[in-house]
């Protein structure tokens, strides 16, 4: 009984990290996380499709020394970490 109960806690678990890692990352969500880690202010933010069909947020900041820095946030949790163009 208890490992039965071990198992089905086991299964839920794993359910609950699957669907969290399938969840796709909003627009909102990628603009808060440059913001986050950037000094500067958003000027412009817009999710395209890239040709192999996932969602890519193109964020771009004017940094506060007067440069425009451009970052790429994958909409897909397995590349949530942005990158710097």
């Amino acid at each position: 009984m208890r490992l039965l109960l071990t198992g089905l806690i086991l299964m839920c678990v794993v359910s609950q990290a699957n669907a969290a890692r399938s969840r796709h990352i909003t627009l909102d969500e990628a603009v808060s996380e440059v913001r986050e880690q950037h000094d500067g202010r958003v000027i412009s933010a817009e999710t395209r499709r890239r040709g192999d069909g996932r969602d890519t947020h193109n964020i771009r900041i004017l940094t506060p020394d007067g440069r425009v820095r451009r970052y790429q946030v994958d909409a897909e949790p397995r590349r949530r970490a942005p990158r710097d163009r």
